[in-house]
């Protein structure tokens, strides 16, 4: 496991990546959110006028973007996290057994909580 702390100009450069990804985020949230509403809107004159077929593929579109937009959504808890941490000072160490999570892999992946051990029992486990 790398034990290497965090320097000042990494953990800058993590905090833009963050909160770069954040607005990223919270652009495609409300891209989905504005979808759906039209989709909503536009729903009754559509179930008129298509056959059970488009029926069918809206249902299945309305499902994909329904998940895509859960996928970001948690995504965002995550980096918003990452952000708390970076703020109490706690970011870079694993939230289960607090030692460092490794420069690697937060460059990786900038809202990991968890060191690769402790991420992979909870895989294991079931959780994300």
């Amino acid at each position: 496991m790398n034990t290497t702390p965090l320097s000042d100009s990494q953990r800058e450069q993590l905090r833009g990546a963050l909160e770069q990804r954040k607005q990223q985020l919270l652009a495609e949230l409300g891209e989905a959110q504005r979808d759906t509403l039209a989709v909503v809107t536009n729903r009754a004159d559509a179930e008129r006028l298509d056959d059970r077929k488009d029926q069918a593929d809206r249902m299945a579109q309305a499902t994909v973007r329904d998940a895509e937009a859960t996928r970001d959504h948690d995504e965002l808890v995550a980096v918003r996290a990452a952000l708390a941490r970076l703020a109490d000072g706690s970011y870079g160490e694993c939230t289960d057994c607090g030692q460092p999570v490794g420069v690697a892999r937060l460059l990786a992946q900038p809202a990991a909580a968890r060191c690769i051990a402790c991420q992979s029992k909870a895989e294991a486990r079931g959780e994300r």
